[in-house]
C-alpha cells in the first residue's frame, strides 16, 4: 500500500511538471537596441558631459515582438512617464530608427535615459540604459578656514587661490603669490563706534600693515557684497557656470570696491561676488566665523576666522 501511495504521488508529480509554462521575468528585455555615433552630443555609451550640454540618441530598435511605442523616459519609476514617445505603425511595429534631442540637466549629478518599447496594450516590450553624468563647469570648494594673519610665527592661513581652492599663509604663500585672489583680515577701524570687521581684500589695496608684501604678486581682484533684494539665485541654487556667470556680472557691473567688510553669516552679509584678475567670476558664502579678542584686548589672530564655500568659474 505504501509503495502505490508513493508512485501515485510521483505521478502526480510529474504532470503538474509537464504542464508548467516558463514565466519570463518582467524586467527581461524582449528588444535589442542599437545606438549610432553621428558626431559631437551623439551617445553610444554612458558618458559625462557638461550642465545644458545638447544630447542626441540615434538608434534602432529591434523586437520580435510587435512594438507599438518607443520613447525616452528619464530616471524611470514607471513604464509610462516618457520625456519623449513616437507611436510606431504597422511598416516599423518590429524595426524603427530615429534620432531624439536633448538638453542635459543644469543640475550636477547622474541621470538614467532609458530608451524602451511598449506594445498596444502598453505591456513592457524591452529597453536600454544610459547613464548620462553632469559634470560641474565650475570649482566648487568648500569649509575652507581663512584666519587673521599673526605677526610672529605668520602661519597663519589667511590668503585664497581661487585657482586651486587652496589657502595659504605668509611663509607658504610668498612663491605662489601669483595664484593668490584675495586675503582675510579683521579691520579693527571703527566706523560710527562699530569696527569694520571681518574683512576680504584684494592684494593690490595692501589694507594691512601685518606683512610685507613688496615682492608679492598682487591680483587685483574686485568684491561686491549682496545687498538686500537683489534679484539673485542663492549660493545653493548656483549650479552651473552660466548662472554663476550672469548673475556675477550683473552684481559687479557697479560698486565693486577692492575689499568687502562687515561680513557675517547673516544674509545678504554672508555671500560675495568677485572677480579674479583673470576674469573668472566667483562666489564666496560665509559659513560661520568668530572673533575672539586676546589678552591684551586685541583681537587674537589663532580664534578669528571664517568658514568659507566657495564656487568659480572653470
Amino acid at each position: 500500500m505504501k509503495l502505490k501511495s508513493l508512485f501515485t504521488i510521483l505521478t502526480v508529480a510529474v504532470f503538474f511538471t509537464a504542464c508548467e509554462k516558463g514565466v519570463e521575468p518582467v524586467d527581461g528585455s524582449r528588444a535589442t537596441v542599437e545606438l549610432r555615433s553621428g558626431g559631437k552630443g551623439f551617445i553610444t555609451e554612458s558618458i559625462t558631459v557638461n550642465p545644458k550640454d545638447s544630447i542626441f540618441f540615434d538608434f534602432t530598435i529591434t523586437s520580435s515582438d510587435d512594438m507599438a511605442f518607443v520613447g525616452v523616459q528619464k530616471n524611470p519609476v514607471n513604464q509610462t512617464a516618457f520625456i519623449k514617445r513616437d507611436t510606431l505603425n504597422a511598416s516599423n511595429k518590429n524595426s524603427y530608427s530615429t534620432i531624439m534631442r536633448f538638453r542635459a540637466d543644469s543640475a550636477n549629478g547622474s541621470y538614467v535615459y532609458r530608451i524602451a518599447a511598449h506594445s498596444k496594450t502598453g505591456e513592457y516590450i524591452g529597453h536600454k540604459d544610459v547613464v548620462i553624468t553632469i559634470s560641474p563647469d565650475f570649482n566648487y570648494y568648500t569649509n575652507r578656514f581663512l584666519y587673521a594673519p599673526d605677526s610672529t610665527a605668520k602661519t597663519n592661513k589667511c590668503y585664497f587661490s581661487a585657482l586651486d581652492g587652496v589657502t595659504y599663509s605668509y611663509t607658504t604663500g610668498a612663491s605662489k603669490s601669483a595664484s593668490i585672489d584675495f586675503g582675510f583680515f579683521y579691520d579693527t577701524t571703527k566706523v560710527s563706534g562699530t569696527a569694520l570687521g571681518l574683512t576680504l581684500y584684494a592684494l593690490n589695496s595692501s589694507p594691512t600693515s601685518v606683512y610685507d608684501l613688496s615682492s608679492w604678486t598682487k591680483n587685483a581682484t574686485v568684491f561686491k557684497k549682496l545687498s538686500s533684494g537683489s534679484p539673485n539665485p542663492t549660493f545653493a541654487n548656483v549650479l552651473s557656470a552660466g548662472t554663476l556667470r550672469t548673475a556675477g556680472l550683473t552684481q559687479l557691473a557697479s560698486g565693486t570696491t577692492t575689499r568687502v567688510t562687515g561680513l557675517s553669516t547673516t544674509s545678504p552679509n554672508n555671500t560675495v561676488y568677485f572677480r579674479t584678475a583673470s576674469g573668472k567670476i566667483g562666489m564666496l558664502l560665509v559659513n560661520f566665523g568668530t572673533v575672539t579678542t586676546n589678552a591684551f584686548g586685541g583681537v587674537d589672530p589663532n580664534q578669528t576666522y571664517i568658514n568659507v564655500d566657495v564656487k568659480i568659474e572653470k
